[in-house]
């Protein structure tokens, strides 16, 4: 499936409710977004949907196979499409290394999932509630030295489980498979997973790679979603393609 984004309502409009506040950033998804960038999204989650839910799945997964692919747009968009038909939904920045969630919403920094996963806070006192209805978000909080144990452990799938009792689905923004080993690492936790891929980003070695991967550790792939692609639609409408803002470096300002 291809997912195009373009920029959203001009402005920003702000929640001051508990705790904290946030904006919504350009790439969002909003009342100004293009009927056929909308539909996308809501095939998409017409497709995740079905696929788990022989398993009654509620927890799904978002990566890419290297930094810039979109992953972390693509997530967020994705939750609020679940969010705006009644479900509860949680977002979970997974990333703890290279957080974006919170760039792309422009929230402020402060606790998050790496100080719940140490206990250094509850999960009650540093989940966010965004804009949307419905769509709650856990952020990644400060970079922790170990995220790999972090995501790893038993508090992870303690929290995961305690989630489960109030949403009706969870979905985790994890780093690159081939950059970093921690996708793999929460796959076991996953009912799904989704691989995002950039049109003419990513090689087809990478790509081929990082399904190898997760394979490997028997992640239950679901889709890859090809982001960015060119379209072509007939009548009024024009050809065109919509862009997110991102730059590439993972290390700085990444696309994601």
């Amino acid at each position: 499936m291809s997912i195009k984004t373009k920029p959203a309502s001009r402005g920003t409009r702000k929640y001051a409710g508990k705790p904290g506040r946030m904006q919504v950033a350009d790439i969002l998804l909003s009342e100004d977004t293009p009927f056929h960038v909308r539909e996308a999204y809501k095939a998409l989650r017409t497709n995740v949907m079905f696929s788990i839910a022989g398993d009654n799945g509620k927890v799904i997964g978002v990566t890419s196979a290297v930094p810039g692919e979109g992953k972390s747009t693509t997530v967020m968009n994705l939750t609020i499409t679940f969010a705006e038909i009644g479900n509860r939904v949680i977002l979970l920045d997974g990333d703890l290394r290279r957080p974006n969630i919170q760039r792309i919403t422009g929230a402020e920094s402060g606790p998050g999932l790496a100080e719940v996963l140490a206990r250094f806070v509850d999960v009650e006192d540093v989940v966010k509630e965004s804009v949307y209805k419905n769509l709650d978000i856990l952020y990644s909080g400060v970079m922790p030295p170990n995220p790999v144990e972090l995501l790893g452990s038993k508090n992870m799938e303690a929290l995961v489980d305690r989630l489960k009792e109030r949403y009706d689905y969870i979905f985790i923004d994890t780093p690159p498979v081939n950059v970093v080993t921690d996708a793999t690492v929460l796959s076991r936790l996953l009912d799904g997973l989704i691989l995002v891929t950039r049109e003419n980003s990513s090689k087809r070695d990478e790509l081929l790679y990082a399904v190898n991967r997760l394979q490997f550790v028997n992640a239950k792939l679901i889709g890859i979603v090809l982001n960015d692609k060119a379209f072509h639609v007939k009548s009024s409408y024009r050809y065109g393609k919509y862009k997110s803002y991102y730059a590439r470096d993972y290390g700085t300002n990444e696309r994601d």
